[in-house]
């Protein structure tokens, strides 16, 4: 029998996850694999390229900030309070038109937060600055590599 819980974002579960912070509130093994939830406090300039899941169904619920998602053909304009959904095998990324968003991001099933634990770093005193120019070759080929591990590839860089 599963028990309830209570999570809020805190130093044990807050990452630094390419340049934004990630707050793994739920894990697959909290629902048996079934989901995880992730409170995402993203930045402009931190935004990732297209990718595509190939094993989870994504949802974003805008809870700060402005957010333009593109899946597929479709283009999206949330502001605080849209839910989007992005299924599987589908092309999506998405840019900030405010500095910062933060954003509830639900994978069906679980298993992206161990890629955002892979590719994450403790959240330090101050954040990195928004890069000038685009990675080096090694930081796209890390990035590319880690993501196929978890079913997620890379469509454009």
């Amino acid at each position: 029998m599963e028990m309830p819980f209570v999570r809020q974002s805190s130093k044990d579960n807050t990452f630094l996850f390419l340049g934004n912070k990630a707050s793994i509130l739920v894990s697959g093994e909290d629902t048996k694999g079934r989901y995880s939830t992730i409170l995402m406090e993203e930045r402009r300039g931190f935004e990732p390229p297209p990718h595509i899941h190939m094993k989870e169904d994504e949802t974003f619920y805008v809870l700060e900030g402005e957010v333009i998602y593109n899946i597929a053909d479709s283009v999206i304009q949330a502001s605080p309070g849209t839910y989007v959904y992005a299924p599987r095998g589908i092309s999506h990324t998405f840019k900030l038109n405010t500095e910062t968003a933060k954003v509830l991001v639900s994978v069906y099933p679980s298993g992206f937060e161990h890629f955002v634990k892979e590719l994450s770093v403790p959240v330090p005193q101050e954040l990195p600055p928004v890069p000038i120019g685009p990675p080096s070759p090694q930081e796209i080929q890390n990035l590319i590599s880690i993501a196929l591990k978890y079913g997620i590839e890379i469509t454009t860089v």
